[in-house]
Formats: C-alpha cells, sequence, structure tokens
C-alpha cells in the first residue's frame, strides 16, 4: 500500500487525545450533561478507524514482518504492563496479609484471556481483568484486526472490501451464537474491520478540502450522528455491547470518527496555543490508555488521606489532568534511562 504524503498529520494525534481524554472522562464518571451519551459511542471504535488511516504495508514487507513490528507496537507494551500490575497486585496482597497463590494465578489468566469480562454484558459479569488493567484490551484488539487487514489486503487486492464485509458477517454470527465473549478480543477485531477500511478509504482521498468546499456536510453529519446515536445508544463494545444494532453502531462511530477529525483539523488551524499539548498526548495514548486507572486509584487514594471529595466535579476533572500527565513523564523518564543513544 502505497502513500504519496507520508508525513505526519498533526490532527490525526489531535483526535487520538481527545479520543483518550474521552476515555478517562468515561472511566472516572466525569458527568457533562447529555453530552457522555454521544461523546461514548465512539472514543473507542476511534482509535481502529484512525489505524486504518495511517495503515501502511512497505513494500516486500511479509506477514512474518508485519507481524512483528505491530507486535513489538501493541503485545510488548501489553505484556509489560501486565507483569507489571501482577506484580503490584502481589505486593498488596502479600503487605495485607491477603496474597494468595490461585488468586494471582487468577488474574494471570485474565491477562493472558485479555477480556474485562467472560460473559457479554447481558449475561452474568465473571471478571477477568480486575487489576486496574481493563483498558488494556485494546492492544491485543487492534493486534488481531491489523493483522487480519494485512491479509485481506495481501491476498485480496482489489477485492478487499468483499474480504472485509465476509470478516465483518463473521463477526454479527460470533456476537449473537457465540455465548462467550472471545479471547484477545478477536470478535471485536472483527466487527471493526470496516472502520479499519474506511479510514484507510477516507485517507487515499482528500476529504478535508471537500468537506470545507461543502460545510454543510458538517452539520449533516452531525444530525444523522446524533439521530443514530438516539436510536441505537451508546453501546460499549468491550464487553459485547453494540447497542440495538452492529451496523448502526459502525455507522454513528464513523460519523463521531469524521467530526472528530475535521474538529480536530479546525482546532490545529486555528487554536495554536492548545496544538502542542494536544499532540504530546496523542502520540501517548497507548501509556494514558495503560496506567491512568493506576493512576486514578492513587490520586482518590491521596484524596482519602487528605479529607478531599474524590467525587466532586472538580476532583474528578484535576484527577483526569493528572491520569494523562503522569503516564507521559513516566514514559518519559523510561526513555531518558534506558534509551539513550549509546554513542554518547
Amino acid at each position: 500500500m502505497k502513500r504519496i504524503n507520508k508525513a505526519r498529520k498533526g490532527y490525526l494525534d489531535i483526535a487520538k487525545a481527545i479520543g483518550i481524554i474521552i476515555v478517562l472522562i468515561n472511566h472516572i464518571e466525569l458527568q457533562l450533561g447529555g453530552a457522555n451519551r454521544f461523546l461514548g459511542v465512539f472514543f473507542v471504535s476511534e482509535f481502529f478507524m484512525l489505524s486504518g488511516m495511517t495503515f501502511r504495508i512497505k513494500e516486500g514487507e511479509t506477514l512474518k514482518n508485519f507481524a512483528g513490528k505491530k507486535a513489538k507496537r501493541l503485545l510488548l507494551p501489553y505484556v509489560l504492563y501486565s507483569l507489571f500490575y501482577l506484580a503490584w497486585y502481589s505486593l498488596r496482597s502479600v503487605a495485607s496479609g491477603a496474597f494468595a497463590l490461585s488468586d494471582l494465578l487468577k488474574k494471570a489468566a485474565g491477562c493472558l484471556y485479555a477480556r474485562t469480562y467472560l460473559f457479554p454484558a447481558r449475561e452474568d459479569k465473571v471478571y477477568l481483568m480486575e487489576i486496574m488493567n481493563a483498558p488494556m484490551w485494546f492492544l491485543p484488539a487492534l493486534f488481531i484486526c491489523l493483522v487480519v487487514y494485512y491479509m485481506l489486503n495481501k491476498y485480496l487486492g482489489d477485492k478487499k472490501k468483499w474480504g472485509v464485509l465476509a470478516v465483518f458477517l463473521l463477526s454479527m454470527v460470533s456476537h449473537y451464537a457465540v455465548p462467550i465473549l472471545l479471547p484477545w478480543s478477536i470478535d471485536i477485531a472483527l466487527a471493526m474491520m470496516p472502520l479499519l477500511y474506511a479510514g484507510e478509504k477516507l485517507a487515499a482521498t482528500d476529504y478535508i478540502t471537500a468537506t470545507r468546499k461543502t460545510i454543510w456536510l458538517m452539520p449533516l453529519a452531525l444530525l444523522v450522528f446524533i439521530l443514530i446515536t438516539t436510536i441505537n445508544g451508546a453501546g460499549n463494545i468491550s464487553i459485547g455491547d453494540y447497542g440495538k444494532s452492529m451496523l448502526l453502531f459502525l455507522t454513528a462511530s464513523f460519523l463521531g470518527t469524521f467530526l472528530c477529525i475535521m474538529f480536530s483539523f479546525f482546532i490545529e488551524k486555528y487554536l495554536h496555543f492548545i496544538v502542542k499539548v494536544l499532540i504530546i498526548i496523542g502520540v501517548n495514548t497507548m501509556d494514558i490508555l495503560c496506567l491512568h486507572l493506576f493512576v486514578f486509584a492513587l490520586m482518590q487514594a491521596v484524596c482519602g488521606i487528605l479529607n478531599i471529595p474524590a467525587d466532586l466535579w472538580l476532583t474528578k476533572l484535576l484527577i483526569i489532568i493528572v491520569g494523562i500527565f503522569i503516564p507521559i513523564a513516566v514514559k518519559k523518564i523510561y526513555k531518558l534511562t534506558f534509551c539513550r543513544d549509546k554513542t554518547t
């Protein structure tokens, strides 16, 4: 897959920043009036579509090389952060005198299965990822999605759209026929394939110029997005909840992501005072995703020690800010400590 312009686009990083901020708002349960319902539609599925917009296969790149590159990018952090959380859980359990090897093995099995629950939201909840690592399900899911999409590109070529359709239909069968949530979010990876495809197709067009010339598209897209979300509901794909319809959910996700990208473009163009901060957040979304619940827990403990109500709107907002910038600082310290140029 060749792209004429391979330069990193700042507005895509801004869109990622907006997405991860929505994730944190959702997880801290910060109420924004009726906006929470609409923001919750695309705050995870957005990242699949954005991955499609940056998707490319290098000349001569084999499946092994492609999968290895994506494993280093997505699975290695998953493993390292999982080990960190298992170690933290073990230390806390030992310190409290409640350590049990069987419970630790259960937590480790949850990390291997990489799903929040074993059963969908409509069933009895059997928790699997309960050591502040629940948001990390996304990393194996995106890995599977990208590898399958590579194979569709490599082996179907121009006919890959039919492969995407077949994969999505398979995900629908899995969603309605399989009683459990599949390991590594395989079902989600297959269901998100149309968004990856849509993102790649969108990136191949001059959609920003076209939208600016026909500015009426923006309010129309917003209106349809609101209408579909009102009918279908927000859903939560991590637990197999797509609202009333998977097709409506994907449509709302596409429209929400498109609106977020266009909004991000206008931020980059006109709101220069926050662009740099948002781009920094955007390029560090993985570490924020993996660490923010841990930071939230620490901050809530600090609030308890200082006798500060942790459920206040302003307190939650401050916790979100800390939950964004502590992981960025940790990553910076790690790079300075372990990734220095060995020639210096």
